[in-house]
């Protein structure tokens, strides 16, 4: 029979229906039961890897910074900016990365550059199923391999003896890259390849590396959402070292104020795009608060 009451219907004859149901709303409790726990793990691990990659940071810019003042080099704080640090790593190993005999001159560019220069073409190719993967795999793999080559003449140009295990384990464990460099940051520079300390070079890399994150900073408001903020405030720093630099040698500064130029310009549209998609969320989120009100009342 199904009785009725002042609450509505209660449905004694078909409770059989709803038996089923019960282990699945089990399984749904111990599932919420379990969420604090995970949640807790999760934001322990988080919090462990921000703390890691801290620490990877300040060695990695201290060991740099020491590098570049104990050779004279200019502009040594770059060690303490992302990207930049990159180009003072060029400087460190004298602008060459070298695998045998063949030398791959432009470290100084390259080694700041080539990351975003990828992961522009890994963008593109992603629209071409099968081989894009494939080719952005095989970039990848490139990309790294020149990374490590150029870590590996860094520590060889500082611990020659040690420069095969801090490589070996560098690639291993990343987290040890930094840590061997800042280890050996006060030790004399001795470059096999090259007798002098310093070796000088007759293109402007500055202006170059702003150019180029100036356009990359523009592209990536189209492509690559959000990093344009990033290269674009690097790009920024290089485009002012390079004027003033140009300036005091009495040379035309073209080149390093288009850097600096599209580096805002891609700075703004970057922060314009964020700010619309943070207002479309908001909106979104507004419209669907104010249905479930709604729907409640």
């Amino acid at each position: 029979m199904i009785k009725i009451n002042l609450g509505g219907f209660i449905m004694n004859d078909f409770e059989y229906l709803f038996e089923d149901a019960a282990p699945y709303a089990s399984q749904s409790d111990n599932f919420w039961a379990i969420m604090p726990i995970v949640m807790s793990i999760l934001g322990v691990i988080l919090v462990i890897a921000l703390i890691l990659c801290i620490t990877c940071y300040v060695f990695n810019a201290i060991g740099l910074y020491s590098m570049a003042r104990k050779r004279n080099l200019d502009h040594a704080w770059l060690a303490w900016i992302p990207i930049a640090s990159n180009y003072l790593k060029g400087s460190l190993i004298n602008d060459d990365v070298s695998i045998g005999s063949w030398h791959i001159p432009f470290a100084k560019i390259f080694l700041p550059l080539i990351g975003f220069a990828v992961s522009l073409v890994i963008s593109i190719l992603g629209f071409i199923p099968y081989i894009g993967v494939f080719f952005g795999l095989v970039l990848s793999l490139a990309v790294g391999f020149y990374y490590y080559t150029a870590q590996f003449w860094l520590f060889s140009i500082y611990d020659k003896d040690h420069r095969v295990v801090y490589l070996v384990l560098s690639i291993i464990f990343p987290f040890l890259g930094p840590i061997f460099t800042f280890v050996i940051r006060n030790r004399d520079a001795v470059d096999e390849r090259h007798p002098e300390e310093i070796v000088e070079v007759n293109y402007d890399s500055k202006s170059i590396i702003a150019l180029s994150l100036g356009i990359y900073s523009i592209v990536s408001f189209f492509t690559l959402m959000g990093t344009g903020l990033i290269s674009g405030a690097v790009g920024i720093i290089f485009g002012i070292i390079a004027m003033k630099e140009l300036k005091s040698q009495n040379k035309p500064t073209g080149m390093a104020l288009a850097g600096l130029i599209c580096s805002i310009v891609g700075i703004a549209f970057t922060i314009l795009i964020l700010f619309a998609c943070v207002v479309c969320i908001g909106v979104g989120a507004t419209g669907i608060l104010g249905g479930l009100l709604n729907n409640i009342h």
